[in-house]
């Protein structure tokens, strides 16, 4: 496993290109990109030359966004977003991600839970059996809190087991999912529950904390602190988890939170890159943080 940035999920409001600079200076080994917004800029810039800038920077393909970031977008948005997909995906694919997410909200506030299944399966199926052209996995995400679907019309799919029923259904060899100890922990899931998963059925991974203070049913995903910032989430037992099914792709932080807007970014993508690091430091019984271009040449 080794630790990846994506710069937005910390306010960095950077191209891919700055994005590699950023990453490196902060001890990151992996680069994650939105190639749903940024494909024009990689092509801009060089695919080749972006690529030998990765490669030089000692910065591996993290995971990627080829599609809506919700799944659940209105039907013109999707369709525009997979008109679009071969052209992304054959971008991601020469810089080597083999590895893109979206978000399966737990609400719908148009479509009973049967509707909202139907259009989930049709919609993961359409982008899987694209992205399988390119040998790019297609990872789900099921987002947990009790905040996030309070007041909604119709519940839908927001734990580990309604996730993989949803993906029985969908029923592609490529298609799987994007695991959030934040997730994980408001759906009160356990270790064990990661380390019995088939590990080529996990695509991504995000790290994170609870915010001090709160219930469970009171966090948000609107606002969550750097993993194993205070310490309320059990990052160790969801690392052996991963560890123990085999695991050993990108690591995120996904610490979603106001402060972020007034850290520069190389500072913020440093402490981002410090709190991974440490929490696997801690996990491997390590004294200090270090990459994995550090520790192992």
């Amino acid at each position: 496993m080794y630790a990846s940035l994506m710069p937005d999920l910390i306010a960095i409001e950077a191209e891919p290109a700055e994005s590699i600079g950023i990453a490196q200076r902060a001890g990151f080994d992996g680069l994650d990109i939105r190639f749903n917004r940024f494909t024009d800029a990689v092509i801009g810039f060089g695919v080749d030359r972006f690529r030998d800038e990765m490669s030089a920077a000692g910065l591996r393909p993290g995971y990627c966004s080829l599609t809506a970031q919700k799944i659940g977008v209105d039907a013109y948005e999707w369709a525009r977003e997979i008109a679009d997909l071969p052209r992304r995906a054959g971008v991601a694919r020469e810089l080597g991600y083999e590895r893109a997410t979206s978000v399966v909200l737990p609400f719908s506030d148009e479509l009973d839970f049967a509707a909202n299944m139907a259009m989930h399966v049709e919609r993961i199926r359409q982008a899987a059996d694209i992205l399988a052209d390119f040998g790019i996995a297609f990872g789900v995400e099921y987002v947990s809190p009790k905040s996030r679907r309070e007041g909604k019309k119709h519940e839908f799919v927001h734990d580990l087991r309604g996730a993989l029923e949803l993906l029985d259904e969908v029923d592609r060899p490529n298609a799987g999912l994007m695991l959030d100890c934040f997730h994980w922990a408001c759906a009160g899931e356990s270790e064990s529950q990661i380390a019995e998963l088939d590990p080529s059925i996990i695509v991504a991974v995000h790290l994170n904390d609870f915010v001090q203070g709160r219930s469970i049913n009171e966090q948000t995903v609107m606002e969550r602190l750097l993993p194993g910032e205070s310490g309320l989430i059990d990052i160790e037992a969801f690392l052996r988890g991963l560890v123990r099914c085999g695991y050993a792709g990108p690591l995120t932080a996904e610490p979603t939170h106001p402060r972020w807007k007034d850290v520069p970014a190389d500072r913020a993508a440093k402490q981002t890159a410090d709190s991974i690091l440490s929490c696997l430091a801690r996990f491997r019984g390590g004294a200090t943080a270090t990459s994995e271009r550090e520790s192992h040449p």
